[in-house]
């Protein structure tokens, strides 16, 4: 999993160079709050449907959920659903209740109920939030300590109070990576590099999501339709990634930023693995480029990666924590 880091990406930029960025693949919408409380101008986008509908709900200058809608799709169930009915049965215990089932399946089916769809996405990405406590308690083997409905209603506060509005335009994207224009510009091209995945169904918050989302519980269609819609933005142990196509998207940037997490690999792998490639590829307009490392568990070999390349005549601030192919250990 990544750990995006806004305030590491910063410090690795003169003060003031960052006044607007592209994202082409979106890292989790609330990881990018950051940005948007300073005020920057951002352009991002996800080819995953559901993953495109957080980020309209949290960065764009959205609307709060209506009293009305909360009163009519935010109640307790107080019988049962028959389990046979429901489309997501065989999540049970793996790792829903059945209980919670009967509510992901009454929320997904009232969510069609709400005509205004900036107040459907805000309930969808409510119940983003429920699934993810969800599961998170569940991996912990901890029972959850408030009711489904409560906790819907604090998801539902939570998104109220990422609502604030910059002077800066936000702009949520939905678009297959191929259809993204190559001359935005943003002053830096930002890609949070992501690892496929090894960890199981049942762990993995966007692939339940979005077969949730979809309405299908078939996770391994859910995990092939995110895999199609980021395909070469993923970095494959084998083949890498498509680092040509990475650097045609970049526009008019005068920085391009990559940040990504490793685990049970020490840090001249990546180095020699991940950083040379993109740098191989970006240095015919980003000659200059500055690798950082910090270490977030050494004990497990567990690092936190950030490459900064710079086009002729941006600088790029030094500082303790840069490495070179040189002095990496």
């Amino acid at each position: 999993m990544i750990r995006f880091q806004p305030s590491w990406i910063l410090e690795s930029l003169p003060p003031d160079a960052a006044k607007s960025l592209f994202i082409p693949l979106a890292p989790h919408p609330a990881s990018l709050l950051w940005f948007k409380r300073l005020g920057i101008r951002m352009y991002v986008n996800d080819p995953v449907e559901s993953r495109a509908m957080l980020l309209r709900t949290m960065l764009a200058d959205g609307e709060r959920f209506s009293e009305q809608n909360r009163r009519r799709f935010n109640r307790v169930i107080k019988k049962s659903l028959d389990l046979q009915m429901n489309p997501f049965r065989n999540w049970e215990n793996k790792p829903f209740s059945s209980s919670q089932l009967d509510y992901l399946f009454y929320w997904r089916e009232a969510a069609f109920e709400i005509p205004e769809p900036a107040q459907r996405d805000i309930f969808w990405s409510a119940v983003a939030g429920v699934m993810a406590h969800w599961m998170a308690m569940a991996a912990a083997g901890a029972s959850p300590v408030y009711p489904p409905d409560e906790l819907l209603a604090c998801m539902l506060r939570r998104r109220e109070e990422q609502l604030f509005e910059t002077a800066e335009k936000v702009y949520a994207l939905h678009l297959p990576i191929d259809e993204l224009g190559e001359e935005v510009e943003a002053e830096v091209f930002v890609v949070p590099l992501q690892f496929q995945g090894r960890k199981p169904f049942e762990t993995d918050q966007d692939v339940m999501y979005h077969a949730w989302f979809r309405g299908d519980p078939d996770l391994h269609a859910a995990l092939g339709e995110i895999e199609a819609a980021r395909k070469g933005w993923v970095f494959d142990w084998k083949t890498g990634c498509d680092v040509a196509t990475m650097l045609a998207k970049s526009g008019k940037a005068a920085y391009a930023v990559f940040i990504w997490s490793g685990a049970d690999l020490p840090p001249r792998w990546h180095e020699e693995n991940v950083a040379a490639r993109l740098r191989e590829a970006f240095s015919p307009r980003f000659p200059e480029s500055v690798l950082r490392v910090k270490a977030a568990d050494a004990s497990h070999d567990d690092y936190d990666f950030l490459l900064t390349m710079a086009s002729p005549g941006h600088p790029i601030p030094a500082d303790h924590r840069s490495y070179s192919p040189d002095n990496m250990g």
